[in-house]
Formats: C-alpha cells, structure tokens, sequence
C-alpha cells in the first residue's frame, strides 16, 4: 500500500479555519485539497511586486491587502493594484507549504476566483487591459521577492511562463466593458497542460504564488475572491 501524503500549508498558512477535503486513488494515495477565502483574514497569504524600479514604487501605484469587494459591500477580497509603467509589473501573493515529503515530485492545481474590471476586446497601451494582463501560477524552493529589478524566480516574461511558473489565463472578464468600470466575477482552472510540477526541498517544503504579468501600460487591480489548492505525491 503506498504511502499517505502528509501535506500543511503554513500549518494551513497559518489559517484559523483551512478547509480540507480529503479523497483516496486505487492505490491509497490520499490528495489534499485546501480552501481559502478572504472574509475575515489573508490566511498567511502576504502581496508582492516585482519588474519595476523600486526606487520610483510612488508613480506605480502600488496597493494590496484585504479590501471590501466593488461587487458585495458585505464580503471581502485580496486586492493588489499597480499601475504597470514598466510594461512589465508582476503583482502576486505568496504562501509557503510546509509538511511536505522531503525532496520529493508533486503535481500542484489551482481553481481561483477574482474580480476584474477588465473586459473582452477591449483596446489599451502597450496591450489589451484584460487579455494582455497575464495570470501565473508558480513556485521557488526560496521566498519570491524582487531582487534589484525583477523576480528571483524564473516567472517568465508576460505571455511565456517560466522554469518556476505556468501561464493560467487572463484577466479579461466576460460579464465586465471597456469602461474599466464595472468589476465582473472570474474563474481559472489549472488544466493537464499548466499544472505545476515541482520537487519539494530537503526539509520537505516550498513557496507557492500567483499573480498577474502585465503587458498593459495602465492600471490593473483584482480581488482574488475564492481559491482552492490541491497538491498530490506523483
């Protein structure tokens, strides 16, 4: 019989109230599936930007952190927000895995919903709000941080992932305009295709995060409403 899978994040990320929904193969390998909102708290989960000039952070406009959804004046969201004048600013947040088998091969999903004020077709500088504002899903055996400019991990350059990160989609939202007015409801799902894969470290952790790269020369801000994580021993 194989070996059960002993995963926390962050002994949950740190949450007060992780919601795991637990399922077994043929083979008795059990996924652990991890449910996060923000309504009361961030769950550990802490913002980061990255590809612009730190020392000019005032012109980007940079904001993130737990704010009352445009859509539901009764709920909450994490926001992050930047005005992309590098034509290159990555926003994300980040959450460390811990309890993880040391050094070994895991396959990461991720089903998100966020809010975007970005629709479909809609024309911009330097690329469309919402189609050229691309979402990542990645991972680092270190803590994602800017280094002098850009990431100190391998994210990729906009459309392109990287070694340490997989293009999920965009944040072109159907039911919003070119208005930049009206915020509408997205869901992205991490298929067969941009799953992660990654080898845990020798004291059995990693650094997971996701967040937009933006080739819009404009301001983009998202409420990440809902996410829903599952790791599994491949």
């Amino acid at each position: 019989m194989s070996k059960p899978i002993a995963i926390a994040l962050l002994t949950c990320l740190g949450l007060s109230a992780c919601q795991l929904d637990l399922g077994s193969d043929d083979d008795g390998n059990r996924d652990k599936a991890l449910n996060f909102d923000f309504e009361q708290t961030s769950h550990g989960w802490m913002a980061g930007f990255s590809d612009y000039p730190a020392d000019n952070a005032d012109s980007y406009e940079l904001e993130s952190g737990l704010k009352t959804l445009p859509t539901d004046s009764q709920k909450q969201g994490f926001m992050l927000s930047g005005m992309n004048r590098s034509d290159d600013l990555f926003m994300y947040i980040k959450g460390k895995v811990t309890g993880l088998e040391p050094s070994t091969r895991y396959i990461a999903t991720l089903d998100m919903t966020f809010l975007s004020n970005a629709g479909e077709d809609c024309v911009g500088v330097g690329g469309a709000p919402g189609e050229s504002v691309y979402v990542k899903f990645g991972f680092g055996e270190n803590e994602p941080r800017q280094v002098d400019y850009y990431l100190n991990l391998d994210k990729g350059n906009q459309s392109n992932g990287g070694q340490n990160a997989n293009v999920i989609g965009n944040v072109a939202a159907e039911h919003s305009d070119c208005s930049g007015e009206v915020f509408a409801s997205k869901r992205l799902q991490t298929t067969s295709q941009n799953r992660l894969e990654f080898t845990s470290t020798a004291e059995g952790s990693i650094w997971l995060f996701i967040g937009t790269d933006s080739g819009y020369e404009g301001l983009t801000t998202v409420y990440i409403d809902s996410l829903g994580m599952a790791l599994l021993r491949k």
